[in-house]
């Protein structure tokens, strides 16, 4: 489905707080169904009843699909960073 390229999709359910989940933090990278995403925004639900009395939160994850475009920025930006630790590691051992 092309017209769907581009689009926001829910990644995933949590009762893990936004706050507490820094590997789904907005702007970061997720592999879902073996794409890579963005995430664009977390959705607070309402709360779920439980039987014994209470609640509990939860939330959906938002992303969109990157691009090609972004993907290779990505992989550049990464391999950058590697070997900027190289150089550094090296640097530190001669000196």
């Amino acid at each position: 489905m092309p017209w769907l390229k581009g689009r926001e999709r829910r990644l995933l359910r949590t009762h893990e707080a936004p706050f507490k989940d820094a590997e789904h933090a907005v702007g970061r990278l997720v592999q879902h169904e073996g794409r890579l995403y963005r995430v664009t925004r977390w959705e607070e639900l309402r709360p779920l009843p439980l039987e014994r009395g209470g609640s509990l939160r939860e939330w959906q994850v938002w992303g969109r699909p990157l691009s090609k475009d972004e993907m290779r920025d990505e992989v550049l930006g990464a391999t950058e960073r590697i070997l900027e630790q190289d150089q550094e590691g090296g640097s530190g051992a001669d000196g």
